[in-house]
């Protein structure tokens, strides 16, 4: 838990090799099994990092370097596409019965006929258009649909036999030759089938490469284009010409890039689009599939290189992006407001979670929340800020470590029992906290309205806890019977620790610690008076103030070393006694 003034450093302590140690076996077994464990542990790591390690450092900080660029940069939209597109989808040879199916050279068709003439037959349409039924004659259906051709046979053979229906099925579609050039990723002429379209050629030349154009892909046919493919029709719009349907000897030609403008910030789909040379800026909003809800919209950056040098635009609004003609490498960065999640528990009238603007404050986080219930008690509260509980876990680990030294080194010295139990039982307390991001702050209302600058403004996952009013006091520690005193105002120090019993014989006097209900930590040293600070001021105690009396440490060097990790443990005690107030008071009110 986060302590008032708590050191950010670690224990200095000397560095002391376990694995140079010989551990004393009957010293292990003795040691509660979790402390036994990490020393293991502790023991084991020295030895991996005592290795020589053999490695080229430039390459893995390059690596590190490349792994960070590539996670920053923002991917061209749709460049994955065709590779979804191969696995879901290769075009086959199976017919089309589809009736505007337009027939040619290598189709085959069934035509079955009854009536006065009964037959089934198949007919591969020749290089000239034709098939020849033999008791009919030729009909040219090169360029006809199926349909057309159907309707067609239909009258051919009314007029042979009278009575006489025919019925045209397609059997197998032609083969096709196609070539694929200029920006595929494999350019070359493919083997398609008669009924395939532009995008799947595409997707036998294994889709676009990284200078390719995906708006403009050119479809020609004896030196004429027939077709400008733009595949954002179909990413964005959902609406591309499937029923253009190649032919032999057909060209698709994938055009160079044009404007790749890179949309980021506070749009639902942040990625690199291509907008072509005489599109506008607002054009790749669209795109990106619009605004998120927190854009702020007269907030808006462009970036842009000109004569090879970066300009930045700020725009004032989100309208003047019609006025500017999207260039290679734009970077449009609409802004975000910055609104932050607090949370709010306990004795408040409207406990729970809210999203608070930038530079908003506890104070204007209590009047959301309705402000605070009768029992509350806003000098026992408490302020978690997730930026002070990663400090505060990395100290705590530190700690936890370095008491860990001090014990190994304990093992090999011949310590006093007090001593090494004393150590142990730190050790053991210290594992158990639970680290919070306690900050001491100000939470009364009324101190923070008439004085402003003790407010505090909130980050994004603050928590604020209000417990109940606390009319106790606690003791823990060496102390005849630790638990809880009913508090007097009237009484100090020495009346909470008589009430109880009164110190043990291993209680170390030169050291209490008074944790009060705002999370300030105070140690008491003075020999003669341990009931005074420093400067010889009488400690005030409050309700819900915790008295804690560490065991005496014989060793001056172990006991110096001790403090921070008393102070860090006594801290997790204060927090979650008040987390224990509210948690009562959640369950009374449900």
């Amino acid at each position: 838990m986060y302590i008032n003034k708590i050191f950010i450093f670690a224990l200095a302590l000397c560095a002391v090799s376990l694995s140079s140690q010989a551990i004393d076996q009957k010293y292990l077994d003795s040691l509660p099994e979790d402390i036994r464990k990490d020393l293991l542990e502790k023991a084991d790591e020295k030895d991996e990092l005592d290795k020589p390690v053999y490695s080229n450092q430039s390459t893995q900080i390059d690596k590190a370097i490349d792994d960070n660029e590539s996670q920053d940069k923002l991917k061209v939209f749709g460049d994955d596409f065709f590779s979804t597109y191969q696995s879901t989808f290769m075009p086959i040879n199976e017919p089309n019965f589809a009736s505007d199916y337009i027939l040619d050279y290598g189709d085959v068709i069934e035509i079955q006929l009854i009536g006065q003439e009964n037959s089934i037959d198949s007919y591969q349409i020749s290089r000239g258009g034709f098939i020849n039924i033999p008791t009919i004659g030729s009909i040219n259906l090169s360029g006809l649909s199926l349909a057309q051709a159907s309707s067609l046979i239909k009258v051919k053979a009314r007029d042979k036999y009278i009575g006489t229906e025919a019925h045209t099925y397609l059997e197998s579609i032609r083969d096709i030759n196609v070539l694929v050039a200029g920006n595929a990723f494999n350019p070359g002429i493919y083997t398609l089938s008669g009924n395939s379209n532009p995008l799947q050629a595409l997707v036998m030349a294994g889709g676009i490469n990284e200078y390719g154009s995906y708006r403009d892909i050119k479809v020609k046919r004896n030196n004429n284009v027939i077709h400008t493919l733009d595949i954002y029709d179909y990413l964005i719009y959902g609406n591309i010409k499937k029923d253009l349907r190649l032919r032999s000897g057909d060209l698709i030609f994938v055009e160079k890039r044009q404007n790749l403008v890179t949309v980021d910030g506070a749009v639902k789909r942040p990625l690199i689009y291509e907008l072509k040379n005489d599109e506008m800026l607002d054009k790749a909003i669209f795109f990106a599939n619009g605004l998120d809800v927190d854009a702020d919209l007269k907030n808006i950056t462009l970036d842009r290189i000109s004569d090879g040098l970066v300009s930045r635009s700020d725009l004032d609004s989100i309208n003047d992006l019609s006025s500017y003609t999207s260039y290679h490498k734009d970077v449009l960065n609409i802004r975000r407001f910055k609104f932050r999640n607090a949370s709010i528990s306990g004795s408040v009238n409207n406990p729970g979670s809210y999203l608070m603007n930038e530079g908003d404050t506890i104070y204007d986080l209590v009047n959301r929340a309705g402000g605070y219930s009768k029992n509350a008690y806003p000098f026992g509260g408490i302020f978690n800020n997730k930026k002070a509980k990663e400090v505060n876990e990395l100290a705590n680990d530190k700690l936890y470590r370095d008491l860990l030294t001090l014990i190994m080194n304990q093992a090999s010295s011949n310590p006093t029992a007090s001593d090494s139990n004393s150590l142990i039982d730190l050790a053991s307390n210290l594992k158990d906290s639970e680290v919070s991001g306690r900050i001491q702050v100000e939470l009364d209302m009324l101190k923070l309205k008439q004085n402003p600058s003790l407010n505090t403004i909130l980050q994004d996952g603050d928590e604020v806890i209000i417990p109940e009013l606390i009319n106790h006091v606690y003791i823990f520690g060496e102390i005849s019977n630790q638990g809880t005193v009913l508090f007097d105002i009237e009484k100090d120090v020495n009346y909470y620790i008589q009430k109880q019993g009164g110190l043990l014989n291993s209680a170390d006097q030169k050291a209490i610690y008074i944790l009060l209900p705002n999370g300030e930590s105070i140690r008491l040293e003075n020999r003669k008076n341990i009931f005074m600070n420093s400067n010889n001021q009488q400690i005030t105690i409050y309700p819900g103030s915790v008295i804690f009396v560490p065991r005496k440490i014989n060793s001056e060097y172990l006991r110096r070393q001790s403090i921070q990790a008393y102070a860090t443990i006594l801290g997790n005690i204060g927090v979650s006694l008040a987390s224990i107030s509210v948690l009562k008071l959640s369950l009374i009110h449900i």
